[in-house]
């Protein structure tokens, strides 16, 4: 197990986690309607894009003068990570996030660097179009001294990321810490993919409703820090944190899929759940955080999971309505805003749900709750039949001044 130390988010809510987990608080959304012709698309579009100025300006204190020379994407990695230690990370420890070799860095992604794609021939394979390349490079430009990883899955990327990472710092391991960040930007690419997977609406998604006919592209970029058990167990009475997150299990597990159908029974999005839902009473559980595409046959699939797992009475939420579709960082940005609910004592409200359009009996939560139970699950599924769930928890610090 391990526990959360920082996090960060940037998305067109705002640049850090306290910011857009209060503008989800206050049901904002950072969808919006953009031209043909807007970044070269050929229509017009419903989505939720961060400002490239903004980005940069953000990129800028971190990265320096080499700043104009990065890519959309590098920026996004260098500016979520530098934000999550500089204004959440313990001070004891931000000093040996930056110099210490154990630090594992993972980077969960769908695609890699969407931006350089262009550069891509018959003719050319250029290295910096690879994945693992975009992570080192991030890594060389801020000096860091940890190793990194990359986890390259569905919009669950950032789930299987976390799991990765609990691996990494198990006892005995070489890593203390372990740096999670995940990155979407949307590009011709991008929405081409999207579109033709029939994922695009050019209405507002509408999560598990019975109008959901799709979602909405969107941008942004997520950091998780967590320390090892054996770090965190040492270190505890130095931490000047009124509660801690910790990771307390998590499963991936894969369904038939054929020719882009799907196991329309969920059959192993309910296997998974179940696995990891032995670490804990359902009694327990303040919500679960599901991630609906406003797509009937995944929703469906979620919902009815859900129900069969005998969890049909916890509150559900989804954060789709607030963000869009941003496959790398998704799940990433679910678990850190399902974690500060956590520590909040809040269920955060659910955008674009109205009449039930899904076979399972799940309760969607679509106003502000307060809960005072303990822990949280998150569940997705994705294409290509891959399905994921974690599970976290909320431990007092009686150490706190």
């Amino acid at each position: 197990m391990m526990y959360k130390i920082g996090d960060g988010i940037i998305s067109p809510l705002g640049s850090t986690t306290e910011e857009n987990f209060q503008a989800v608080k206050a049901g904002y959304s950072g969808i919006r309607q953009f031209p043909a012709g807007f970044r070269g698309l050929s229509h017009p579009i419903l989505a939720a894009l961060i400002s490239p100025r903004n980005l940069e300006n953000l990129a800028a204190p971190y990265a320096g003068a080499r700043t104009h020379m990065m890519s959309r994407y590098r920026q996004a990695m260098s500016a979520v990570f530098e934000s999550a230690v500089s204004n959440t990370v313990p001070e004891i420890y931000r000093n040996e996030i930056f110099t210490s070799p154990r630090v594992a860095f993972i980077f969960c992604t769908t695609k890699g660097d969407v931006d350089s794609f262009r550069e891509l021939s018959d003719q050319t394979l250029n290295p910096r179009l690879y994945p693992w390349h975009v992570s080192q490079q991030m890594m060389n430009e801020l000096n860091l001294h940890g190793k990194p990883y990359v986890v390259m899955n569905s919009a669950m990327s950032g789930m299987q990321a976390q799991i990765v990472a609990n691996r990494l710092l198990c006892k005995g391991s070489p890593y203390d810490f372990a740096v999670i960040i995940g990155v979407e930007l949307i590009s011709m690419f991008t929405v081409f993919l999207l579109s033709q997977a029939g994922l695009v609406s050019n209405k507002p998604v509408r999560p598990f409703d019975v109008e959901g006919n799709g979602t909405n592209p969107g941008e942004s970029a997520s950091c998780a820090i967590f320390v090892s058990e054996v770090r965190f167990q040492k270190d505890k009475k130095h931490l000047n944190m009124p509660c801690f997150i910790k990771f307390k299990e998590g499963a991936v597990m894969t369904d038939p899929c054929n020719g882009g159908s799907f196991d329309t029974k969920g059959q192993a999005l309910l296997r998974v759940i179940q696995k990891v839902m032995i670490r804990e009473n359902a009694r327990n559980l303040s919500f679960i955080n599901a991630h609906g595409l406003g797509l009937t046959v995944i929703d469906n699939i979620t919902s009815i999971a859900i129900e069969e797992a005998g969890l049909r009475r916890v509150p559900v939420n989804c954060f789709e309505g607030s963000f869009g579709h941003s496959s790398g960082s998704t799940s990433l940005m679910n678990s850190i805003l399902g974690a500060k609910s956590l520590e909040e004592g809040i269920i955060l409200p659910t955008l674009g749900y109205r009449t039930h359009g899904v076979d399972g009996r799940i309760q969607i939560v679509t106003t502000v709750k307060t809960s005072n139970k303990n822990s949280f699950l998150n569940v997705s599924t994705g294409f290509g039949g891959v399905n994921a769930a974690t599970l976290y928890t909320k431990e007092k610090n009686h150490h706190a001044h």
